[in-house]
């Protein structure tokens, strides 16, 4: 005689439901997530090779930041420096055409405008940190405001507060570099330019036609002009190059950051597309299991009687 083992079936089925829930819910988490596990122990024999990528992935970030920093800096300090180039360009092409036509024309005016826009461009700060102040960021590095405190000082040097100490960033394994500018390496030489003309003319006022003693004396004043300009463009050069070389190195760690990202990916993300159709496969495999449950706990001898 055939027996019908109703619990027996009831088990075997409430076991596959359970699994089927369990499966479902597993599958549900990493959907949500986005990750295959929720813990480093899961990862078993890929733990360690995971720890050490995402810390060098965070080393690589943190000198993506660091560069991105010294770029802004340079980026800030070739604005400024093409603007002061410009005015001590301007300054020299007023001085060479009052020589030229012995007249003076806007002269002073145009060396009271350009050294009140050099000022300007030395205390620039970036959210409230002077960039050539050294590490006195917190002050002007300019003394003063105008052609008359330039006038007023003994010497050119006396109108510069930074102090010696450059900023450096770590922007690589074994790569520091140096960003900063100092307003006095910056400008000291065409300030004593522009004092020595500013000087001379408030003794003897460089106004209308000039006297041979005035002539002579913007003609040699040219040469220091042409030697501070230089100066100032071997500054901006060198400025440029380090821009450059950090801009190298940036792309250099954006691209190890994209690789460690799919290398970190591939081990601990799931594939989202896989992942949803595990979902729905589940839950056709879960909703069969509460059809055959339901349909079992109703069945009893007298479906075969």
């Amino acid at each position: 005689m055939t027996r019908v083992s109703s619990f027996g079936q009831q088990q075997v089925m409430l076991n596959s439901m359970l699994n089927n829930q369990a499966q479902l819910f597993k599958d549900q988490k990493q959907v949500a997530s986005g990750k295959i596990h929720e813990t480093y122990q899961e990862f078993t024999g890929e733990v360690n090779t995971l720890l050490g990528s995402k810390n060098l992935l965070d080393r690589t970030q943190s000198y993506i930041g660091a560069a991105q920093h010294v770029k802004r800096n340079l980026d800030v300090n070739n604005l400024q420096l093409e603007n002061i180039i410009g005015k001590a360009e301007d300054i020299r092409h007023a001085v060479l055409e009052s020589i030229a036509q012995d007249q003076t024309f806007v002269l002073m005016d145009t060396i009271k405008e350009g050294f009140s826009s050099m000022i300007a461009s030395l205390n620039t700060d970036i959210g409230g940190v002077h960039i050539f102040s050294g590490g006195r960021t917190d002050v002007d590095p300019i003394v003063g405001n105008d052609l008359s405190d330039l006038i007023a000082a003994a010497s050119a040097s006396d109108m510069f507060q930074n102090d010696g100490r450059k900023a450096i960033a770590k922007i690589g394994t074994n790569t520091n570099m140096e960003y900063s500018l100092l307003a006095d390496e910056v400008a000291e030489d065409i300030f004593a330019a522009i004092k020595a003309i500013a000087d001379f003319d408030n003794i003897t006022p460089i106004s209308g036609q000039l006297t041979p003693a005035q002539n002579t004396f913007l003609e040699s004043q040219l040469a220091v002009f042409d030697a501070a300009i230089e100066d100032l463009r071997i500054i901006n050069s060198s400025n440029g190059m380090r821009f450059g070389r950090a801009d190298e190195i940036l792309t250099e760690h954006q691209e190890r950051e994209n690789f460690m990202l799919n290398f970190i990916s591939d081990i601990e993300d799931v594939n989202m597309a896989e992942a949803i159709t595990r979902v729905n496969n589940d839950q056709i495999a879960l909703d069969v299991s509460y059809k055959l449950t339901s349909e079992l706990s109703r069945m009893s001898l007298l479906n075969f009687i």
